[in-house]
């Protein structure tokens, strides 16, 4: 069963050992490899009011974290990301029941009209994930982001309400 919780300082150490595997790790960038990065970016976010930052927890194990961020209450958008870290969980529908979670926060509780996600090229899997889910494809953001030393891009994806509440 998957389930969301708070993230808390006691899951960090997972998210320091699936930021350092070069399988988990193949599509995000560059960042937050050692414990105190990882600790000074959960220090930063976990009180932030433009964050929601979450554990996924499927079978009573911590097997990755979701945020729902740049929380714009304005212009009523916000974007999501989501990391499965655990390799033997992937294509078992944990991503998309988070996903599912994830969006209904967004549009059901925030009371958002855009959420958007982007997707580094070759992430095949969450590419997938994001159109099952009724997202669209809306741009590619080239060359933005540095991924295993090379300029790698981003594909944009957005969901809107009416397309949420009709899909």
């Amino acid at each position: 069963m998957t389930t969301i919780r708070d993230l808390t300082e006691d899951d960090l150490d997972a998210i320091v050992r699936w930021r350092n595997d070069a399988h988990v790790n193949r599509y995000l960038s560059n960042q937050l490899r050692s414990q105190p990065e990882v600790e000074v970016w959960f220090n930063s976010v976990k009180t932030h009011p433009k964050i929601w930052l979450k554990a996924i927890i499927d079978n009573d194990q911590i097997v990755g974290y979701a945020a729902v961020e740049s929380i714009d209450t304005i212009n009523r958008k916000c974007e999501l990301a989501m990391v499965i870290g655990v390799a033997d969980r992937w294509g078992r529908g944990i991503g998309a029941t988070v996903l599912q979670v994830m969006l209904a926060y967004a549009f059901d509780t925030l009371g958002m009209h855009r959420v958007w996600a982007a997707v580094a090229r070759g992430n095949d899997r969450s590419e997938r994930l994001l159109r099952r889910a009724g997202f669209r494809q809306e741009g590619i953001m080239r060359e933005t982001l540095i991924i295993q030393d090379e300029f790698t891009d981003l594909l944009c994806f957005s969901i809107l309400e009416d397309e949420y509440r009709t899909g």
